[in-house]
Order: structure tokens, then C-alpha cells, then sequence
């Protein structure tokens, strides 16, 4: 069982319409059960930093496109830190199916993440994720949202994919603050049984 918070993202459009710089922050409390005995691990994740640059928009059925370079650094406490930087790099491709209503968001990330276990503290493997949401503009200030994620290890390990189905809400409370909330389950066998999140993104 895991918490998370607050899984803040702060975004900084700096320079041009098509940079922004991101950081984010988040902190863990975590119980894994082994042999019978609870381990209890806590404290804050290694740093995000980021980079987001807007490649194309949208034009007919050609997406907006945009790339994420991004890493976590080695500043989470000793229960969670990978001790090393670890790279990464997104694609984001999204299309404006119905203007001011319907969207949908395709996202490949290919990250080296740290170990999820307590067997795994200080090791890293790299993982490749897919994600496909349907986004609704219900009002102006409210969305909802759903999406299939899928995650696959790519470490020559025999652990399957992890895919998830999850929905959730965000609201935007003006047009650099908004808060969200999702729920979801797991579909395979590696899969968490339930998740669920808050979180909120700033934009400067």
C-alpha cells in the first residue's frame, strides 16, 4: 500500500509560446508486507525537472506534437533516491476532435525509473509507457477525463505489462492553477488492484 503527495508540477513558459520548464515534487509513504514482517518506507522522491517544446499543431488529421526531455535528480531521501540521474524523453501527440469539448491525447514515454520494491532501493530499470485519454470539456472550468495506461519493463526481466483504466476530474480554478483527482484499476496481473490521485500543476 502507498500514499502520494502532493504531486505538485510547477510549468514556467520562459522564452517563447512553444518552451515551457517544469519541476515537480512528491512525497511517498509506503507499506510493503515480505515474510510477515510490514516495512514502512517514507520521505520525499527525487526532484523532476523538465522541458516541454511544442514541434507542430494541429493540422487536420496530422497531431499537435510536442517532445519532453526530462530526468529526476538525486535530491529524494535515503528510502527512495535512485543516487544517480536518471534521463528520459515523452512524445506527446493530441487532436481537437470536437473544438472547445472533445480531444484525445496519445503519450509515449520512454524513462529510466527508480525500483518500486524495497528488494529494489538504489537500482533503476528502463520502462516504456503508452497512454490514450479522451478528454471532455464539461464546462469551462471542469473536465473529465479517461485513459487507458499500459507500462512495460524493459530490462529483460520476465515481469509483464502493467495496464490501467483510469477516469478522474480537473478543474481549473484560472488559467495557470488547476487542481485533479483520479481513480483507476488494474487490468493485468502486476497491476496495483485500485489507485487513486490528487495532485495539482501551477503555470508562471
Amino acid at each position: 500500500m502507498s500514499h502520494s503527495y502532493p504531486e505538485a508540477l510547477l510549468r514556467v513558459g520562459m522564452f517563447a509560446d512553444w518552451f515551457e520548464f517544469r519541476i515537480g515534487q512528491n512525497f511517498l509513504h509506503e507499506e510493503e508486507k515480505t515474510g510477515g514482517a510490514t516495512n514502512v518506507l517514507g520521505g520525499a522522491q527525487d526532484l523532476y525537472l523538465g522541458m516541454k517544446l511544442a514541434l507542430t499543431k494541429q493540422r487536420d488529421l496530422l497531431p499537435a506534437i510536442a517532445v519532453i526531455p526530462q530526468m529526476m535528480v538525486p535530491t529524494g531521501g535515503s528510502d527512495f533516491t535512485a543516487n544517480r540521474v536518471l534521463p528520459g524523453l515523452n512524445v506527446d501527440m493530441s487532436w481537437e476532435i470536437v473544438k472547445n469539448f472533445f480531444s484525445v491525447e496519445v503519450l509515449i514515454a520512454n524513462n529510466e525509473v527508480a525500483g518500486k520494491y524495497a528488494s529494489e532501493i538504489h537500482t533503476s530499470h528502463f520502462e516504456t509507457a503508452t497512454g490514450i485519454t479522451a478528454a471532455f470539456q464539461v464546462t469551462k472550468k471542469l473536465e473529465a477525463f479517461a485513459e487507458w495506461d499500459a507500462i512495460y519493463q524493459m530490462d529483460g526481466s520476465e515481469r509483464g505489462p502493467r495496464h490501467y483504466a483510469v477516469g478522474g476530474l480537473v478543474y481549473f480554478i484560472s488559467n495557470n492553477l488547476e487542481v485533479d483527482a483520479r481513480a483507476g484499476v488494474g487490468l493485468s496481473d502486476r497491476s496495483n488492484s485500485l489507485i487513486a490521485g490528487v495532485g495539482f500543476a501551477v503555470r508562471f
